[in-house]
């Protein structure tokens, strides 16, 4: 090629790769990029042939040899090297051209690729939109309820009117379950298990809950099994824990600890009269017991090894109440009073029992999710030093996920969601996951610390999967586990998405 054809085959080639790199957002490779960049420095070198061609041809007309004398010369033509180089450009391209049309047809009939090398994919591809990965039927009846749930790492036990079912986190599978007797219904489980071992109760139709079972969650063998005597576990909310090896029930008139392994009784904290047992949990060191006599209710916390009481503290309350252990560890209640007037809030107290925090249970943000009161089961999310839940801020359900500072009561952060969010749950890795009652159901993963959105996971299902209006969330090993803790319209009883 001569120096004339080199400036527009140059230009060309780079012109296709520019093109390319910011049309396609990627630069050809192999055949593609040899045909593209020979095409277009044919058609470069072609233009500026051209253009000298024009620019030289009234002087070439013109432009004798006078040095030689010689007046019978044929004219000078400036332009035709420049063609000659061209029409060789013009003649590589064609044959690359024809050596890829034929390298493409022999990828397209054994389905394989002649360029293998990694190439940037969309952003589906890279982040593909996470699967239903099973589902469970609906159980029972319309209107049937369960009970609670249990994280078991790579496994979901899920407490439901007809017992207690262990879903297999991979794929759904009943690892293990344990069948209500006839005639009977599984009426309280404990919040949580501990150190392999979970509290369940029955109770036949408007009788007493009062058949109390220990089960261990690694196989769902029951370890002991006890008949409560008079009106068996106490009050609507039945509180059953596991405290390390110690299993805690408020029973008729008194909280009893047993052994969880053997079901040995350890210690028995008796009820004052007219008094009543509000909420209980417990962890290996301490038991929270909330206890209400007449108008007036306290806090106490127990040793859970042996009973002894560490503290006592009156709670500001002046009529008939319902309350609800949030945490232990910094320790935060839910107390919801008959009285308009009332406590309506989340208490937080020190490990001496001195009252720390008052979040009330309206304000600013709206109404919070609470489990006190009218049955709501929504739990908030206590960790590092931040109380997060939900609240209604605009509309009759929540559409707002808001975090509270322990240490001062303030707003540390909201996060308004698109759709109604239902539950909430603790991440493995510190974010706080929120179902949302999206077209199909999603996810969102929180930043605990700015509640920002991290993450979003929803169904790749068209028609999504239905969730009930008590739902339940289970982070479990690479996925997350609904349950369906109520039956509406045949929703499935549980489902996981990966």
């Amino acid at each position: 090629m001569t120096r004339d054809g080199l400036p527009g085959a140059a230009f060309g080639a780079a012109a296709v790769f520019l093109g390319a790199g910011v049309e396609g957002g990627a630069w050809p490779t192999g055949w593609a990029a040899l045909v593209c960049a020979l095409a277009c420095g044919a058609v470069g070198a072609t233009l500026l042939a051209t253009r000298r061609g024009r620019a030289a041809a009234p002087e070439a007309r013109d432009a004798v040899p006078e040095a030689l004398g010689k007046t019978d010369a044929k004219p000078v033509r400036p332009g035709r090297s420049s063609l000659v180089a061209a029409a060789l450009v013009w003649v590589l391209a064609l044959l690359a051209g024809g050596v890829w049309a034929l390298a493409a047809g022999d990828d397209d009939a054994d389905g394989t690729r002649a360029d293998a090398r990694p190439t940037a994919k969309p952003a589906a591809s890279r982040h593909p939109r996470p699967a239903v990965a099973w589902t469970v039927p609906p159980a029972g009846q319309k209107y049937d309820e369960g009970v609670g749930s249990w994280g078991l790492g790579s496994a979901v036990a899920q407490g439901r009117i007809d017992g207690l079912f262990a879903y297999d986190g991979a794929d759904g599978s009943v690892r293990w379950s344990v069948p209500a007797p006839a005639r009977e219904a599984l009426c309280a489980m404990s919040q949580d298990a501990e150190e392999g071992v979970g509290l369940i109760a029955y109770g036949r139709h408007e009788k007493p809950c009062a058949t109390l079972l220990a089960v261990r969650t690694s196989d769902g063998k029951v370890l002991w099994k006890r008949a409560l005597g008079g009106k068996g576990l106490a009050g609507d909310e039945r509180p059953l824990a596991v405290g390390g090896a110690t299993a805690v029930s408020a029973e008729d008139g008194a909280v009893r600890a047993r052994s969880a392994g053997t079901g040995r009784q350890r210690w028995e904290h008796e009820l004052g009269k007219d008094c009543a047992a509000l909420a209980v949990d417990a962890d290996a060191g301490r038991t929270l017991l909330v206890e209400q006599c007449g108008e007036r209710a306290r806090l106490l916390a127990l040793d859970t090894r042996t009973g002894a009481r560490e503290w006592a503290r009156d709670l500001p309350v002046e009529s008939k109440a319902t309350a609800a252990v949030v945490s232990l560890s910094p320790v935060v209640l839910a107390v919801d009073e008959a009285d308009a007037r009332g406590t309506h809030a989340f208490l937080g107290f020190d490990n001496e029992g001195a009252p720390t925090v008052t979040v009330p249970l309206s304000g600013p943000e709206g109404v919070l999710a609470a489990p006190v009161g009218d049955g709501d089961s929504r739990r908030p999310v206590v960790r590092d030093g931040l109380l997060v839940t939900l609240a209604e801020a605009e509309e009759l359900v929540p559409d707002v996920v808001v975090a509270y500072s322990l240490k001062d009561g303030r707003k540390a952060w909201s996060y308004r969601a698109e759709n109604q969010t239902m539950t909430l749950a603790a991440e493995p890795d510190g974010r706080v996951a929120v179902l949302e009652n999206h077209d199909k159901g999603r996810i969102l993963l929180l930043d605990r610390v700015t509640g920002r959105v991290d993450a979003r996971i929803e169904p790749d299902t068209a028609e999504g999967v239905a969730l009930s209006i008590h739902p339940e969330l289970v982070p479990v090993t690479g996925g997350h586990v609904v349950l369906n803790q109520i039956l509406m319209q045949a929703e499935p009883a549980a489902f996981a998405l990966r």
